[in-house]
């Protein structure tokens, strides 16, 4: 049996994978240089607003340009008019917020059950990240997989989603595969050079 061509990373969407600063530490220099790497960098953001206002601006400085995400959780206290213009995604972890909160930016709703993905597309979410059991901190009760299965089988739901939690290569591919626009990396970072915070 034959298997597809991998495509070459220059025709790979670029955000296919999002990579997002781990353990809630900000990095400018892991989202400038996962951009560089082809997928869509994410800061995280500082609870703190002078400290989110600056790495958001050596973020934006080292990305040269290139396109960037940020993920706001509880009690960021950044709006979209705080945002630079090269932050064109924004990654709502914050229930209290909807898409509404950021006009102009893509913005993608992490969720963690199939009545969440659902509640998050009628807020006019642009997209979902599925969080399932095998992610830290807020996740669903099903795996990811199981997950992700049930948010593509429902017709309500026509936005890109993406698979968050037990990724690695084969199931990074396996998710793709089975429908997802891409995958979310984040504890997988954690022991590059560029993940050290405040670099």
């Amino acid at each position: 049996m034959r298997t597809p061509a991998t495509p070459a990373p220059s025709e790979a969407p670029a955000d296919a994978v999002l990579a997002v600063n781990p353990l809630h530490r900000p990095s400018p220099r892991l989202t400038a240089a996962a951009g560089r790497a082809g997928a869509l960098g994410v800061l995280e953001l500082s609870e703190r607003r002078r400290d989110a206002i600056e790495v958001l601006r050596r973020t934006a400085r080292w990305s040269g340009g290139r396109p960037f995400g940020v993920r706001v959780r509880p009690g960021c206290p950044l709006g979209v008019a705080d945002l630079p213009e090269d932050a064109t995604t924004v990654l709502l972890a914050d229930p209290a917020r909807t898409a509404a909160d950021f006009p102009g930016r893509r913005v993608l709703v992490e969720v963690t059950s199939l009545a969440g993905a659902t509640d998050a597309v009628r807020a006019g979410a642009a997209g979902l990240l599925l969080r399932g059991s095998e992610c830290g901190g807020r996740a669903g009760e099903l795996s990811t997989f199981v997950l992700l299965q049930g948010v593509l089988a429902d017709p309500g739901i026509a936005v890109p989603v993406w698979a968050w939690g037990g990724i690695g290569p084969r199931t990074a591919a396996a998710a793709v595969a089975g429908g997802a626009a891409g995958v979310v990396l984040d504890v997988q970072l954690a022991l590059l050079d560029e993940a050290e915070p405040d670099a």
